[in-house]
C-alpha cells in the first residue's frame, strides 16, 4: 500500500502551512529567536566595506603634532587631569575641551597676549587632553564590541568615519577661513592633523571587522597599548 495522501491540492498544503506557522508564531519567544535568526544570517551576508582615506588624509596622519621637546606634556596630560598654569592663564578641562572642538573658541585664550610665545606648550597639553579623550572613547568601544555583531560594528564605525570626515573637512575650512586669526588657526589645524590620524585608524579598523570581530578588537587593544 503506498502512503496516504494528506493534502489533496496545493492550496490544502499552503493552508496547512499558514497554520503551522501561525501556531509557531504563539510560542512564548517565538519572534525574538526568528528575529536573532534572521540578525546572524544578515550579519554573515553583510560585506563589510572599508573606506580608502585620500592621500591628504594619509600625509596629514603623518604629520608630527607635538613640537619636538614637549611631547612629555601631552604624555603627561594623556592620563592626567591636572591644570595648566601659566604665567598670564590657567586653563582647565573645560577649556581643553573647547579647544579641541570647533571655532569659536573661548576668548580668553584667542585673545591671548602670549599665545603664539605659550602655543607649543598649549599644544602639547591640548593634545594630551585629545589622547586621554580618545583612550577613553576607543576603551569603552571594547568593552560594548564584544556583544555586538559585524554587522551593528560596521555600522557603527562607518557612521563614526563620516561623522569624523565631515569635522576633518570644517576644521580644514576654519584653517583656510582664519589666515590672519593665528590662535584659531593653529587650533584648527592641530584638531585637523588629530583628525587625519584618527580617520586612517579607523579605516584600519573597519578592515580589520572585514576580516572578524576577533581581528578587529585585536587590532583596538593593540593601538591602545601604544599610548601606555
Amino acid at each position: 500500500m503506498g502512503r496516504k495522501v494528506k493534502y489533496h491540492t496545493q492550496d490544502e498544503r499552503r493552508a496547512a502551512r499558514r497554520e503551522q506557522h501561525s501556531e509557531k508564531a504563539l510560542t512564548p519567544g517565538f519572534k525574538e529567536a526568528r528575529r536573532d535568526q534572521n540578525r546572524r544570517a544578515y550579519a554573515k551576508r553583510k560585506v563589510v566595506v572599508a573606506p580608502e582615506p585620500s592621500d591628504v588624509v594619509v600625509s596629514l596622519a603623518s604629520t608630527e603634532i607635538v613640537e619636538y621637546g614637549y611631547e612629555h606634556l601631552c604624555a603627561h596630560y594623556s592620563i592626567n587631569t591636572d591644570l595648566l598654569e601659566l604665567a598670564d592663564i590657567t586653563l582647565t578641562n573645560t577649556d581643553f575641551q573647547k579647544m579641541v572642538g570647533h571655532p569659536p573658541y573661548p576668548s580668553h585664550i584667542v585673545d591671548l597676549d602670549s599665545f603664539e610665545k605659550d602655543w607649543p606648550i598649549i599644544s602639547a597639553v591640548t593634545q594630551g587632553y585629545a589622547t586621554r579623550m580618545y583612550v577613553l572613547d576607543q576603551t569603552t568601544l571594547i568593552s560594548r564590541a564584544v556583544n555586538l555583531d559585524r554587522a551593528s560594528l560596521s555600522s557603527e564605525l562607518s557612521k563614526s568615519y563620516r561623522n569624523l570626515m565631515a569635522d576633518w573637512q570644517l576644521f580644514g575650512d576654519t584653517v583656510r577661513d582664519n589666515p590672519h586669526d593665528l590662535p584659531t588657526e593653529f587650533l584648527a589645524y592641530q584638531s585637523r592633523l588629530w583628525a587625519s590620524r584618527r580617520l586612517t585608524w579607523l579605516a584600519n579598523d573597519i578592515s580589520c571587522l572585514a576580516e572578524g570581530v576577533d581581528v578587529f578588537l585585536a587590532a583596538l587593544k593593540e593601538r591602545l597599548r601604544s599610548f601606555m
